[in-house]
């Protein structure tokens, strides 16, 4: 059994004015998906381990994933989805193909295009030759009509932060087996919920997530339901199509079974929507920091503080300066801390150019942050000391720089990289655990710092990822909805 395997992962910040194009994504085509493409927390990785371990024989196509930020490019998706599908075409006139497994995010958009998984699938599909297809989602992936007819069977994260990647790809693998050997016909049904939840309040290992989830669980052990996803869109994208989803994916003529499924899953969704709600401590900017304070003070030791407006793992610049001013404003307390105030970071190559020019343990004049989000950012001047210097790391080959103002230390990226890489502050030669305070561009904390925090504090700062969905001056998606119409009713 031979299967088509590839796809794409972005998750597209329509709020943000960066331009995602080619130079921000990592691109693998054919057999550099096996060489190089398998890190342990792709789908795509799971579906290949999967197939491998099943007998079947994965046959790579292309893969492209980038660090969640502005839209991408036009001129790339189309040179990447031209390239894709004429992969495809080669790959079907040479031997006998039996399907095909694809890792997907689901909320990428493209300029001038919108969603773009719907029309990347439907291209597939109309080439295809009718062989079936599945796909694994992120867990705010954004389902379009298109998308659901050009796709037969979907899986979706079902963890928050989201730890089970792989795992979802292997589920999205399992099903196209199933439905090949079974010679079954695969569907999916759909119930969408006019609600838009931002990702802070749907952490998983907590109600009322844990028992949605735990109930798509149960689904799945339905006779002839393959997989039970709930997707929750993506808030950040002012588009048309926004809103949660549940998809059940079925065999054979399970529809009704299906439908009933995702119907009773979105009303009881649909009744528990108030219980939706920042579970750390939240305060607006300035009343955080000086909690932050008041806990450090106290003996607490390491304590974390989010700033979760301006977070590039939900497509923010990197570049709000937000928290920082107001650190700025409060540095007669940074400088009486035990420890430096770390903060990770900023994404801003022209500083970093100009600290690796100058070298490690220069001293020197930069600006910081607003590059990009003038909104939210403006350009700070600080007179700073390199600390530290990496060249090229992870696979977008960032530099990084730790810099040092009075008891504050910076890491500043020259790529758009999440703050939360577990590898970004041992590169610099920190350890979070040795600082009182750590001011992280995060929403909720990643596992590596969820697990050493002895408190953890999010400031609902200013930036392209806000978390009061409320303030956010929507045009495209459309009313009535939850929560921007609190008193909205709505019947599955």
């Amino acid at each position: 059994m031979r299967i088509l395997v590839g796809g794409m992962n972005h998750e597209s910040n329509s709020l943000n004015p960066i331009i995602t194009g080619e130079e921000d994504f990592v691109v693998f085509w054919g057999n550099e998906i096996f060489e190089r493409g398998m890190l342990s927390y792709y789908s795509s990785t799971g579906i290949i381990n999967t197939l491998r371990e099943a007998g079947a024989e994965p046959v790579p196509v292309g893969l492209c994933r980038a660090v969640p930020n502005g839209v991408v490019s036009a001129s790339f998706y189309n040179k990447f989805k031209t390239e894709f599908m004429d992969r495809v075409r080669g790959l079907l006139e040479a031997g006998s193909i039996d399907g095909i497994c694809l890792a997907l995010h689901g909320s990428m958009k493209v300029e001038g295009l919108g969603c773009a998984e719907g029309d990347f699938c439907a291209s597939l599909q109309k080439i295809s030759r009718d062989l079936p297809i599945t796909s694994a989602l992120d867990m705010h992936a954004t389902i379009t009509t298109e998308l659901l007819l050009a796709v037969d069977g979907f899986t979706g994260y079902k963890t928050a932060p989201h730890e089970d990647c792989a795992e979802t790809g292997a589920q999205a693998a399992r099903m196209l087996l199933n439905v090949i050997r079974e010679k079954k016909s695969l569907h999916t049904a759909c119930q969408m919920i006019p609600i838009m939840i931002a990702g802070e309040k749907s952490e998983t290992a907590v109600e009322p997530m844990a028992s949605l989830i735990e109930a798509c669980r149960e689904a799945e052990k339905e006779p002839g339901i393959e997989a039970a996803s709930l997707l929750l869109g993506f808030p950040w994208a002012d588009d048309e199509h926004n809103a949660a989803s549940f998809l059940v994916s079925y065999t054979g003529d399970n529809g009704e079974k299906a439908a009933k499924i995702a119907k009773e899953l979105a009303a009881s969704f649909w009744n528990r929507r108030k219980e939706f709600a920042f579970r750390s401590e939240f305060y607006d900017t300035r009343e955080a920091l000086s909690a932050a304070y008041a806990y450090v003070e106290k003996g607490e030791k390491p304590v974390f503080l989010s700033d979760s407006g301006d977070n590039p793992t939900a497509g923010a610049t990197g570049d709000s300066t937000d928290l920082l001013e107001e650190i700025l404003k409060t540095m007669d307390r940074v400088d009486k801390l035990p420890t430096p105030l770390l903060y990770s970071g900023f994404f801003d190559a022209p500083a970093v150019a100009a600290c690796v020019k100058a070298g490690e343990g220069a001293e020197l004049d930069i600006t910081l942050g607003g590059n990009w989000d003038t909104v939210n950012g403006k350009k700070i001047p600080l007179t700073v000391r390199v600390k530290k210097i990496c060249r090229d790391l992870g696979p977008y080959k960032s530099d990084l720089a730790l810099l040092a103002y009075r008891n504050l230390l910076i890491s500043v990226t020259s790529k758009h990289i999440g703050f939360g890489e577990e590898d970004l502050l041992p590169a610099l030669g920190i350890n979070a655990q040795d600082h009182c305070l750590v001011a992280v561009k995060l929403g909720y904390l990643e596992p590596c710092f969820r697990n050493i925090a002895a408190r953890a504090i999010m400031a609902t700062t200013k930036g392209c990822a806000n978390e009061v969905l409320e303030t956010i001056p929507y045009k495209k998606v459309k009313r009535s909805i939850y929560p921007l119409d609190p008193d909205m009713e709505f019947t599955p």
